[in-house]
């Protein structure tokens, strides 16, 4: 009988070090797209997460008609996905304009249908003032976000400010879709990215800025990438209530 699969932890400073090396966070990521950064490589899994994969097909997330957007994308495969689905339009930002056009070579590389290619939108931007500054998107334009992958890659005194651009950004009713990587008890919680985080850092994030948590549940191991099993939840988060002010943390 085969082994269970055991966590593989991430990688302990190889991201922080090439951000470092690269003059920091806004000029880091670019120079590691702008080194070659491969599919397979650091955080790139090469599709989508196979939990997000099960939750289209069972329709327990439905994006058809809505407006998604996903924040550091990398090479778009969330994005594809959900256009592929039926959103009017999947928008995929990144700080990095390589990663931009790594998006868009993959997804010509694809051949998809024009009606598919037509409601997909790659864009280079800083997630914080994009519902300022970037092209189709508003205050509360959007119906539905998807972020993985992203909290974790952000410095933690930015986690306050994560929350409140998509309090910002997702219109009442809308629907935010988190999964949560890496929980990691033995990690320090200042050594990344990643940074370790946990469910109930999301709770304390998002509820005081109006998001009603609909659902939250340990990814299973077969749902996970390989590698990563046993290091993730899924938080479905409704943006409902009226913000209140973000509490310390």
């Amino acid at each position: 009988m085969a082994e269970a699969e055991q966590p593989k932890k991430p990688e302990r400073g190889v991201v922080a070090a090439k951000l470092a090396a690269a003059g920091g966070p806004i000029h880091g990521w670019e120079g590691i797209w702008k080194d070659g950064l491969q599919p397979g490589e650091l955080w790139d899994a090469e599709k989508i997460s196979p939990v997000l994969a099960a939750k289209l097909a069972s329709g327990d997330i439905n994006v058809s008609g809505r407006v998604c957007l996903v924040p550091g994308c990398g090479r778009g495969y969330d994005v594809l996905a959900f256009a592929k689905a039926g959103a009017s339009l999947a928008m995929g930002l990144e700080l990095s304009a390589t990663a931009v056009q790594r998006a868009e070579e993959h997804t010509a590389s694809l051949g998809l249908p024009a009606d598919v290619t037509k409601r997909i939108s790659f864009q280079q931007g800083d997630f914080f003032a994009w519902g300022e500054t970037g092209a189709n998107v508003s205050e509360g334009s959007v119906d539905f976000g998807f972020d993985y992958t992203f909290l974790c890659a952000l410095q933690p005194q930015q986690r306050p400010a994560w929350a409140s651009t998509w309090a910002g950004l997702i219109a009442p009713g809308g629907q935010l879709v988190t999964v949560i990587f890496p929980i990691d008890p033995d990690r320090p919680t200042d050594l990344g990215p990643p940074f370790a985080v946990t469910p109930q850092l999301y709770r304390d994030l998002l509820d005081p800025v109006g998001f009603e948590e609909i659902s939250l549940e340990t990814v299973p191991r077969e749902l996970s990438h390989p590698g990563r099993g046993g290091m993730e939840a899924l938080g479905l988060w409704r943006r409902r209530r009226t913000p209140q002010p973000a509490a310390a943390l």
